[in-house]
């Protein structure tokens, strides 16, 4: 425990990897919701290409899933969206100070990002995603509508966050 707050402790010391972290969450919380709804999305581009249309479509697409689905999928895609955003600012800090990029770490922080895009908006939206795995009929047997897929991201984010500290006290980063 005391290796990941070293670990965010540095991430976010610096304001270039805080702004980095911030904008790759929310960027990544935008795909999950344009991804599992792209048909949405091309629909509204092709009535309005405006940025602030489609920023709106999004906005009303958010709140149509929070009044529909509840706010725990809206929040289980932003906790997902966070902490991808910190674990890949973390990914890229690793590999300015030491070079290395591959290594146990980099493996569940891909799943759990992975798994964030299936997860995110709503069961019903993200069945066209699930489908690619051949689980998307399987989904009615979730009690909790597909919110267990968003927190299995969120373990495999947490583990991946986990090994990618330890990877900091290893290559002599943080303290051991």
């Amino acid at each position: 425990m005391t290796k990941i707050l070293f670990a965010l402790k540095l991430l976010f010391k610096s304001p270039g990897y805080l702004l980095l972290s911030l904008t790759i969450a929310f960027l990544l919380f935008v795909v999950y919701f344009v991804v599992n709804d792209l048909a949405l999305y091309r629909s509204a581009a092709s009535i309005s290409g405006r940025l602030i249309f489609l920023w709106e479509v999004l906005t009303n697409h958010v709140s149509t899933v929070w009044s529909a689905a509840g706010a725990y999928n809206v929040l289980a895609v932003g906790l997902v969206s966070f902490l991808s955003g910190i674990n890949l600012s973390l990914t890229i800090l690793r590999v300015k100070r030491t070079g290395v990029f591959i290594g146990r770490a980099s493996l569940p922080g891909f799943l759990g990002t992975l798994g964030g895009a299936f997860a995110a908006s709503c069961s019903a939206c993200s069945t066209a995603l699930i489908s690619l795995l051949g689980i998307s009929g399987s989904l009615a047997i979730f009690p909790f509508g597909g919110l267990e897929i968003s927190l299995l991201a969120i373990i495999l984010l947490l583990v991946s966050l986990y090994y990618i500290s330890k990877s900091f006290a290893e290559f002599g980063i943080l303290p051991v």
